[in-house]
């Protein structure tokens, strides 16, 4: 490697046409300003996405794609799992970082970064997806394996200081950083919000409906509309099916559903809303909030993840896990309340450009980068 050649980076995930927060994040961060000093390599582990399936969560969900899919997919990941070492043997790469979950696609994830290890390359693995969740349901042997898996990498990535707790508690020995998801300058958003008596709970459902919280948000758009609320709902990534549905249901106070869209038209939703309804059971640490926070949003979310962390400073209303009566109660408490809703708003975006911006976000990462690479270059 010459003094002008950049170190090349292998980011291993799932790529475009993937979607969701891993991808996002790996965008991001070969987009962001360490696109200067390291040159970014993609090695996608993407299969086809699933059709009208709302439920991606845990083993089963790699079954409701149907036997085709899952046929499919088997034979796209044994092509990338072979190519892999191939790859990184010719490629002179400096160092590889390996994006892993949960369930099934943790256990990809190992398998790269085995090989890495076996091929003398440094590896830097973070860990996204509801981790916690994911190790708390594996049975004791798995658990060891999941520890292995941890302590194979020479540095770990947390999502945040939640979970970096999470990982250690897990067996990780080792070296682990916390970088957090982060807003680009681009989705930052100084929105004027006049106070309406009709205010709009944007909820992003993605392909994991039932993770996100699609039932609660549903109950309680039924109590909101007993209640005579003003409150409206737009709720965006629907699938073909659950658009369906949702026009079965008739509802008058959800107002909008859309399919699937652009990261433009989700800050111009953002941008267009409320409030931002994040009622999961299991997180990571959510780009949509981040992106609601940048957008000055106030939002309802529940104490799972990083969330408790990234709304510490305010905000946000905490509502317990499938807890529909809390959820429907803090929609009212923003509806009624407007200064309370720009306030809260307010709080969200100061915390946003405080901490989860790139030049706060990126340059521990980058140090971690420079001491592998001056310790092992290729």
């Amino acid at each position: 490697m010459t003094a002008t050649q950049k170190p090349r980076v292998m980011v291993v995930g799932p790529w475009p046409p993937t979607k969701g927060g891993v991808t996002t994040f790996m965008l991001n961060l070969t987009g962001s300003m360490l696109k200067d000093r390291f040159a970014f390599v993609p090695f996608t582990t993407s299969r086809p996405p699933k059709k009208n399936v709302s439920d991606n969560y845990g083993y089963a969900a790699m079954l409701r794609g149907g036997i085709g899919r899952v046929f499919l997919g088997a034979l796209i990941t044994a092509t990338h799992v072979v190519s892999f070492p191939f790859e990184l043997m010719f490629g002179r790469f400096a160092l590889v970082q390996v994006q892993a979950s949960d369930y099934q696609a943790f256990w990809e994830s190992a398998a790269y970064v085995w090989m890495a290890k076996r091929l003398g390359k440094p590896v830097v693995l973070r860990i996204g997806g509801a981790f916690d969740v994911f190790f708390a349901d594996s049975p004791p042997r798995a658990q060891a394996l999941i520890a292995s898996v941890l302590n194979q990498a020479d540095w770990v990535i947390a999502q945040s200081n939640i979970a970096k707790g999470f990982i250690e508690a897990a067996g990780r020995r080792g070296p682990i950083i916390v970088v957090s998801n982060w807003s680009k300058a681009s989705s930052i958003r100084e929105v004027s919000r006049p106070p309406t008596p009709t205010p709009t709970f944007l909820f992003i459902v993605g392909s994991d409906a039932r993770r996100k919280g699609i039932e609660e948000v549903l109950a309680a758009a039924r109590i909101l509309n007993e209640r005579g609320s003003p409150a409206r709902l737009h709720l965006m990534a629907c699938t073909d099916a659950l658009q369906a549905e949702l026009r079965g249901l008739a509802l008058p106070n959800i107002t909008t559903v859309e399919g699937f869209a652009d990261n433009a038209r989700v800050i111009e939703a953002m941008c267009a809303a409320d409030a931002l309804l994040l009622p999961s059971h299991g997180e990571g640490f959510p780009n949509t909030l981040v992106e609601a926070m940048g957008c000055g949003l106030p939002s309802v979310v529940t104490p799972v993840g990083g969330v408790p962390e990234i709304v510490s400073s305010g905000g946000a209303i905490t509502v317990p896990v499938r807890d529909t009566q809390a959820l429907a109660d803090a929609i009212s408490k923003l509806t009624d309340d407007a200064p309370a809703r720009l306030a809260m708003g307010t709080a969200a975006l100061a915390t946003l450009k405080d901490r989860y911006v790139a030049d706060r976000v990126l340059p521990p990462l980058a140090e971690v980068y420079d001491s592998l690479i001056e310790g092992r270059v290729t």
